[in-house]
């Protein structure tokens, strides 16, 4: 068909078509490759206090969650127990850092075993105990996230406060409270008569190492009832979260920014492994202010 002088060209109607078909190509892309990225759920199960999901994504992460929730109670790759891929499992190692190497460690919340591992990996004359309430969380620990006992590595199933409370004085030169359900630290685990009885169990110079989170409207409390148990409180920020690592511990040892800098530092040094958190102490060091908040108390 000629086309007079001036007048526009025909659009070509094959054009329509080649954009529909690549539109089509690029959603059935799209779908395959979201289906393909989907983690497969490996276990599911109704446990005594919470249900139980574990998941493994294509690049061999696998992660625990509780009641169905967005939230993530543990991440790690089995075969690598060095790895710590939630962030604040890597700072709440500051904990460790304050402490000697053969210390005796007690975690309380087991999840998949993320830190009670590395630890184990990296402390050969550690002790450690994890005391968790949900058998079924040490199930799947155990079944799906390399979590294994022997003689330096124990687990009790069983609840951690009760599990504190009849703890010989000085049983523990390190304590990391890491308990939450889905909606966060359980209040018994938030207590002045709580928090009195872990000072009973930590050995003289012993640290207490908890993880919170900043968002939940008791956190004010929280700090005011560490504050009024330990004579020293101090934070270390979870880069990038809205969790906080919080230290305690009596007059020794010395919770400054500089100390602590430098035990993770020299504690880096002697595990072997670099996990930034010098550079995570110095950039998230805080003395708390928790004026004006009531001390939680049993029955409040």
């Amino acid at each position: 068909m000629s086309v007079p002088p001036g007048a526009p060209a025909p659009a070509r109607r094959s054009s329509g078509w080649l954009w529909l078909l690549a539109t089509f190509a690029l959603l059935v892309l799209v779908g395959v490759l979201g289906t393909w990225l989907q983690p497969d759920v490996l276990f599911e199960g109704q446990g005594s206090f919470a249900s139980v999901e574990v998941v493994e994504h294509p690049d061999g992460l696998r992660e625990l969650t509780f009641d169905g929730g967005p939230a993530r109670q543990s991440a790690l790759y089995p075969d690598d127990p060095l790895r710590l891929v939630l962030p604040y499992s890597r700072t709440a190692m500051i904990g460790p850092a304050l402490v000697a190497p053969d210390a005796r460690m007690l975690f309380v919340g087991l999840g998949g075993g993320a830190m009670p591992r590395f630890v184990h990996a990296t402390h050969p004359a550690a002790r450690i105990e994890v005391a968790e309430i949900e058998p079924l969380v040490v199930q799947a620990a155990r079944d799906w996230f390399g979590f294994e006992t022997d003689a330096r590595m124990q687990v009790h199933t069983t609840d951690g406060r009760a599990f504190i409370e009849a703890a010989d004085p000085g049983r523990w030169d390190l304590i990391v409270l890491d308990a939450f359900a889905e909606d966060g630290v359980p209040d018994a685990l938030t207590t002045r008569e709580f928090l009195e009885a872990v000072q009973r169990a930590l050995a003289p110079g012993g640290v207490v190492a908890s993880n919170l989170h900043t968002a939940v409207d008791e956190y004010p409390g929280m700090v005011a009832t560490y504050q009024a148990v330990f004579e020293q409180v101090v934070e270390v920020d979870v880069s990038g979260r809205r969790q906080r690592i919080l230290l305690a511990a009596g007059a020794m040892p010395v919770l400054t920014e500089g100390a602590l800098a430098e035990a993770a530092r020299a504690w880096e040094g002697r595990i072997g492994v670099e996990l930034g958190l010098p550079a995570e102490v110095v950039a998230g060091f805080r003395v708390p202010d928790a004026r004006g908040a009531a001390v939680l108390v049993d029955g409040s």
